[in-house]
């Protein structure tokens, strides 16, 4: 796959001048990249992993993200998307303190709408009830016009800044701070690439640092600044984030998971997922369908 012509600082245009951005998007694209918007995505047909700063996990139908202002993050679908339905793979809403304007944020009515905003370099996944009236007012989205569209937007904004502690989770930690510029990115997005290319397979650093023209010591160093996580974490846990999503989606076996995420041990599996998770498989499969349901 060639990455040197892959745009991977996002530039989203302020169509002539609206308040945000808001797209169906048929497919996901599987780019490393950052923009200094701020997303909410919902996921509607679709399935795979997200990495989000030094966040790694899984999306599924219903599946709601805030992304912060430049924090790289990147999809996978594993399989590759195969869209059975006429529901977009994702619905998008792009905004900034800028396009709603500094002003009316720093009105005493704005308050709680202006520090949720301030949050989101953390970035956000959002459930129940919240998760729920959030997804409602972004179809309303799609079908209204003029000022209604900015009174929803709001609504969605307040909508999210009242969740309570046990419907949002922070993605990215505290200490995350990469050094954003197009090469850095780029090599990311190279090494992200082939680790997903050979994700259950056997992988060292010394094969991930050849990828990029660089010597295993400063690899290391490089990757640990860049994400967050070690070379040998950021597997770990990519492969732990494949097994949640067949667990959440499939019908298959533990077993037969296990075997299918890199994993030949099933013992040495499970210790692993404890690790990433704490809890064991099966409690994560009860748990997560109690928590995700399909957009109807």
């Amino acid at each position: 796959m060639n990455l040197k012509n892959n745009l991977v600082r996002e530039l989203i245009p302020n169509a002539e001048g609206y308040t945000f951005g808001y797209k169906h998007e048929d497919s996901i694209w599987p780019v490393w990249h950052y923009h200094s918007e701020i997303d909410i995505l919902l996921f509607v047909d679709s399935n795979g992993q997200h990495i989000t700063g030094d966040y790694i996990g899984s999306f599924a139908p219903g599946t709601l993200l805030v992304n912060g202002p430049n924090v790289p993050h990147g999809f996978t679908s594993d399989p590759p998307l195969i869209k059975e339905s006429a529901d977009p793979a994702i619905i998008v809403l792009q905004f900034s303190e800028e396009s709603i304007g500094r002003e009316l944020l720093s009105k005493p009515e704005m308050k709680l709408i202006n520090d949720f905003i301030q949050s989101t370099s953390r970035s956000f996944e959002f459930f129940g009830e919240t998760r729920d009236q959030a997804t409602q007012i972004l179809k309303e989205i799609q079908h209204s016009q003029n000022a209604q569209r900015i009174g929803l937007l709001l609504s969605l904004l307040e909508t999210l800044a009242l969740a309570p502690a046990h419907d949002k989770r922070s993605l990215v930690s505290e200490l995350y701070c990469p050094v954003l510029s197009e090469k850095n990115i780029k090599r990311i997005e190279t090494i992200r690439t082939w680790v997903m290319l050979h994700l259950t397979e056997k992988m060292s650093v010394e094969e991930a640092a050849e990828q990029i023209n660089m010597p295993p010591k400063s690899f290391a160093y490089f990757f640990k600044k860049n994400t967050g996580k070690t070379f040998v974490q950021y597997v770990k846990e990519l492969r732990i984030s494949l097994a949640c999503q067949k667990l959440l989606n499939t019908k298959l076996r533990i077993l037969e998971i296990c075997y299918m995420s890199g994993y030949n041990n099933l013992s040495n599996f499970n210790r692993q997922f404890m690790e990433v998770k704490n809890m064991t498989p099966t409690t994560f499969r009860q748990k997560l369908k109690r928590l995700t349901k399909r957009i109807d």
